[in-house]
């Protein structure tokens, strides 16, 4: 599994808030289904950061940068489905949309995006446990 993975933060002038629901609610309409299939996307996942204060006490003093607002995690087959279909003129006249839209959320200076291959170390139930007693 291939995942390509972008860690965001919001424009200056919006809050936590309003970059959340503009990313949750308005981000993924950009495409319609035929243009996300062109992407070959098995799974695209959302991870919102929780209010600003949680981030700060979960940093406990480490001095790290800024929390990102938002992670997206988007999993491919492997490095073939990238290059087919990321590279080729579709798949870019796609990603161009998608760019386009983010211009209106995403501070690009301080965000980031990788790609990489998913390695499972711990692959445990996928529904939690019962509680006891």
């Amino acid at each position: 599994m291939l995942k390509v993975t972008y860690c965001m933060r919001r424009l200056p002038q919006l809050s936590r808030e309003e970059f959340q629901t503009y990313y949750r609610k308005n981000h993924p309409r950009v495409l319609d289904a035929q243009e996300g299939s062109q992407l070959g996307i098995r799974r695209y996942v959302q991870l919102h950061a929780l209010p600003e204060e949680d981030c700060d006490a979960m940093d406990m003093g480490r001095g790290g940068e800024p929390s990102f607002d938002a992670v997206a995690e988007i999993w491919l087959d492997d490095h073939d489905s990238l290059v087919d279909q990321w590279y080729s003129e579709a798949g870019r006249s796609v990603l161009q949309k998608l760019m386009a839209d983010e211009q209106k959320f995403v501070d690009w200076s301080r965000s980031v995006m990788f790609c990489s291959r998913e390695m499972v170390l711990i692959d445990g139930p996928t529904t939690p446990a019962p509680k006891r007693g």
